[in-house]
C-alpha cells in the first residue's frame, strides 16, 4: 500500500474512533473515493474464489454509494471472461461505511504455470471525488499459484548445485530420492543429498502463497574430508545453514525449489554460500537418467 495513503486512511480511522469518545471529534475534510492500493498482487489458486480489491471513502454517508468500475485496456494484458471475471462492474460503499470492494476471480486452468497477468482498473467518479495525490485507478496482478501438496515434492528429483563446480567437478547432477519427514507437517527428507550416507531435511513455509519460502535447520551434509581431498579440518563435519540475507523458495506448479546453503566447519569457519536447485521428475525420467550413468 502507498505509505502516504496508509497514513491518511489510518488518520481517518482514528478520527472515526475518536468520534465515539466524549469530545466527538470527527473528520471534516473533502469526500474522496479511491482504491486502497495503487498496486495489488493476488494469488490465484482455484477458479471459484473471488478476491477483494478494496475501495475506500474518506467520509461516511447515510446512503449507499455505487460507482462504476472500468478496465483500462491499454494498460492490461488480460481479457475479462477469458482470464478473469469481475463479480460486478460496480462497487458499492454501504450507508454508514467507508469501505467497499471490487471482487475478482481468475480462470486458474487458463493460466500458464508462469503467467502473471496485469489488469488496470479505474473508478468512474466525478472529478471532485478524485484525490489528485492518489488518482482513481489501480493495477491488479494475478499470479497463478498451485495449492500446496506435499506429495508434489515426494519421489525422484534431480539436484544441481554451484557447490559441484568448486568441490565436485566431475558431477553434473545427482539423482536423489525424497520422502516425507514424519517429524514435520510440511517437511521432506532428501536422501544422499550431496554425498552418499548423508540426508538433509527441509520444510516448506506455506503461510503466504505469494512468498513460498523454503526453510532448513543447520545440519551435517558430509565429512569435511570428502570435498577437501582427505584433509581433516576441525571436527571433520561439513555443516550447512540457511543464510539470513537471501531467500530460498519453492514452486508447486513447476515442482522445484531453489535453495541457498552456507557451508562451514566448526572451529574452522565458513567455506562459502552455494545455490542448489532440486527439480522433481517422473519415474520414467529417473530411469532414463540412471541408464545414462547418473
Amino acid at each position: 500500500m502507498n505509505k502516504y495513503l496508509s497514513v491518511v486512511l489510518l488518520s481517518c480511522a482514528t478520527f472515526f474512533l475518536v468520534a465515539c469518545e466524549a469530545d466527538k471529534i470527527t473528520y471534516e475534510g473533502p469526500d474522496y473515493i479511491m482504491f486502497s492500493d495503487s498496486l495489488q498482487t493476488i494469488a490465484i489458486q482455484d477458479a471459484e474464489t473471488y478476491h477483494e480489491i478494496p475501495v475506500v471513502a474518506t467520509t461516511v454517508c447515510d446512503y449507499d454509494r455505487t460507482f462504476a468500475v472500468e478496465l483500462i485496456d491499454k494498460e492490461s494484458n488480460a481479457i475479462e471472461g477469458v482470464h478473469y471475471d469481475l463479480a460486478s462492474n460496480t462497487v458499492t460503499i454501504k450507508a454508514g461505511e467507508t469501505v467497499g470492494a471490487v471482487k475478482i476471480r481468475g480462470h486458474f486452468d487458463d493460466f500458464e504455470e508462469t503467467d502473471s497477468i496485469g489488469i488496470s482498473l479505474r473508478l468512474v467518479v466525478s472529478k471532485d471525488k478524485v484525490w489528485s495525490l492518489y488518482g482513481d485507478n489501480t493495477k491488479v496482478v494475478l499470479v497463478k499459484v498451485c495449492p500446496f501438496d506435499i506429495e508434489r515434492f515426494v519421489g525422484h528429483a534431480v539436484l544441481t548445485s554451484t557447490f559441484f563446480t568448486e568441490y565436485m567437478p566431475t558431477t553434473d547432477l545427482r539423482l536423489i530420492e525424497t520422502l516425507r519427514d514424519p517429524e514435520e507437517k510440511n517437511g521432506i527428507i532428501l536422501k544422499d543429498f550431496l554425498y552418499d550416507g548423508y540426508d538433509i531435511k527441509v520444510r516448506f513455509n506455506t503461510d503466504d502463497p505469494l512468498e513460498p519460502k523454503l526453510e532448513m535447520d543447520p545440519q551435517i551434509v558430509a565429512l569435511a574430508s570428502e570435498p577437501f581431498q582427505g584433509a581433516i579440518w576441525g571436527d571433520n563435519k561439513l555443516r550447512v545453514s540457511q543464510p539470513a540475507n537471501v531467500t530460498s523458495f519453492f514452486n508447486v506448479c513447476q515442482g522445484f525449489f531453489f535453495q541457498y546453503m552456507t557451508f562451514y566447519v566448526n572451529e574452522v569457519g565458513t567455506v562459502g554460500t552455494y545455490a542448489n536447485v532440486v527439480e522433481w521428475i517422473s519415474d520414467d525420467e529417473y530411469e532414463y537418467l540412471k541408464r545414462q550413468g547418473y
